[in-house]
C-alpha cells in the first residue's frame, strides 16, 4: 500500500459526509431486501370466507360500470368460480437475485464503514481548533472568510485567515502521521 498524501487525505475529508449519508442508504436498503429475501417464497393462505369476502368487497356496482359491449360480468358468479384460486398466494421473489443483492450491500457497506471510521478516527485526535477548522472547511465546504467568523464566535477569540490555515495543515500533517504509521 502506497502512503497517503495531503491531496487524499482532503479528498477523504471532503467525501466524509456523502459517505456517511450512502452509508444510510445501503443499511436502510440492506434491510428491505433482507425482509423481501425472509418472505420469497413463502406460502400465504385465507381462509374461504376471507377470499370471498374481499373479491366481493373489490368489484363494483352495475350502475357504474362504463361498457362499450352490452356485457355485464356478474360477480356473485365470478366469485364462485375463481375464489379457489385466491386461496394460496405464493411469493414468488427471485431468491437468488435477492441474496446477490445482499451481498453487494454488504461489501459496499464494509468500504463506506472503513471510510466513515477512518475520518472520525482521525478528527478524534485533533485538537478542538484543529477539529473545528477541519469540520467548517472540509465537511461543510466553508469558504475561509465564514471559517475565520465562526471561529471568531465558537472560541472568541480572532484568528487571521493565515493562522486558521497553519490549524489546518497542522491538522493534515497529524492525519498524515497517523495515516502513513507502518508504511515506511
Amino acid at each position: 500500500m502506497s502512503k497517503y498524501i495531503k491531496e487524499k487525505v482532503e479528498v477523504m475529508l471532503k467525501e466524509h459526509k456523502e459517505n456517511e449519508a450512502k452509508l444510510t442508504e445501503i443499511k436502510l436498503k440492506e434491510e428491505e431486501y433482507q425482509e423481501r429475501y425472509n418472505y420469497a417464497g413463502t406460502v400465504y393462505e385465507d381462509s374461504e370466507e376471507e377470499v370471498i369476502e374481499n373479491m366481493q368487497i373489490a368489484g363494483q356496482a352495475y350502475d357504474s360500470i362504463h361498457s362499450n359491449t352490452n356485457k355485464i360480468t356478474d360477480k356473485v358468479a365470478n366469485t364462485a368460480i375463481n375464489y379457489q384460486k385466491e386461496i394460496v398466494h405464493i411469493n414468488r421473489e427471485d431468491r437468488e437475485y435477492l441474496k446477490r443483492k445482499l451481498l453487494e450491500f454488504e461489501k459496499e457497506e464494509n468500504v463506506l464503514n472503513k471510510k466513515v471510521v477512518r475520518v472520525k478516527n482521525l478528527l478524534n485526535r485533533l485538537t478542538k481548533e484543529e477539529r473545528f477548522v477541519i469540520e467548517l472547511y472540509y465537511l461543510d465546504s466553508a469558504k475561509w472568510d465564514y471559517v475565520e467568523k465562526e471561529y471568531f464566535s465558537e472560541f472568541e477569540r480572532h484568528k487571521s485567515i493565515k493562522q486558521l490555515q497553519t490549524y489546518r495543515d497542522n491538522a493534515l500533517q497529524k492525519m498524515l502521521n497517523i495515516l502513513n504509521v507502518g508504511l515506511e
